[in-house]
């Protein structure tokens, strides 16, 4: 396991190669501007495909589906927001996703508004 220190921040990154797992992670304190940056970097990471981990450590190919997750949760002494990407692998590539049924997740909003006539 890798351990690297960025600056006084202390901003943590790691990789976890045993057992053909891989892990990168970024943790610390940091200002809401440098906060926004790197989040703006893994958008547009997103939409184009593949995230640049930074450093030596590459790059992660993002499938054309995954799933989401948006997570909000409040503490006594701790608040916390998370989002997370996941998707299958096949041979440590992303495996294609799965598509979405016609009858699910795929509603316009004109759909919704004829739902909101019906009720």
């Amino acid at each position: 396991m890798t351990d690297q220190h960025q600056d006084a921040d202390d901003v943590e990154e790691s990789e976890n190669t045993e057992s053909e797992q891989e892990e990168f992670e970024l943790e610390g304190q940091m200002t809401r501007e440098e906060g926004a940056a790197i989040l703006r970097r893994v958008a547009d990471g997103v939409e184009n495909g593949s995230v640049e981990l930074g450093g030596d450590e590459g790059s992660v190919t993002v499938p054309e589906r995954f799933e989401m997750e948006f997570e909000y949760e409040e503490e006594d002494d701790e608040t916390e927001l998370e989002v997370e990407l996941e998707w299958p692998t096949a041979d440590g590539d992303a495996a294609p996703a799965e598509e979405p049924d016609e009858d699910e997740g795929d509603e316009t909003e004109e759909d919704k508004g004829r739902a909101d006539d019906e009720e």
